[in-house]
């Protein structure tokens, strides 16, 4: 899988992959105050067997994408009812920003996945 992971993505793809990977990991920073920043740690560590079974089911990277809508989609959804809703004076917070970049990266994510998932079902990757 790394090896085909590592053919398929170009500078800027493994730049993007390696923020994810940090935004997802800064979470740990905040784990200790914060119970939302435990369910983001867990939410990344449940991403990484769900996208080697989509492996495994597929063999396609281009599908991998499919472990971020399982996991990710959900985890969106959560931060936003459990951070944002209702809570717009702690955005200002160390706390708030990481959650605002971590959604944007999530948000971004997605949209580039679903394109890939449409991709790949239409025969187009």
């Amino acid at each position: 899988m790394n090896a085909a992971l590592a053919a398929s993505m170009s500078p800027v793809v493994r730049v993007w992959v390696n923020w994810m990977v940090a935004i997802f990991l800064v979470s740990i920073l905040f784990t200790w105050k914060h119970t939302s920043a435990r369910v983001i740690l867990a939410a990344f560590i449940l991403t990484i067997p769900v996208a080697l079974l989509t492996w495994e089911l597929s063999g396609n990277v281009h599908l991998l994408g499919i472990s971020h809508l399982i996991v990710w989609l959900p985890l969106a959804v959560y931060l936003v009812k459990t951070e944002i809703a209702g809570n717009i004076t702690r955005l200002k917070s160390a706390y708030g920003i990481y959650i605002i970049l971590l959604l944007f990266t999530i948000v971004t994510s997605l949209v580039f996945d679903i394109r890939d998932i449409i991709l790949v079902s239409t025969g187009m990757k």
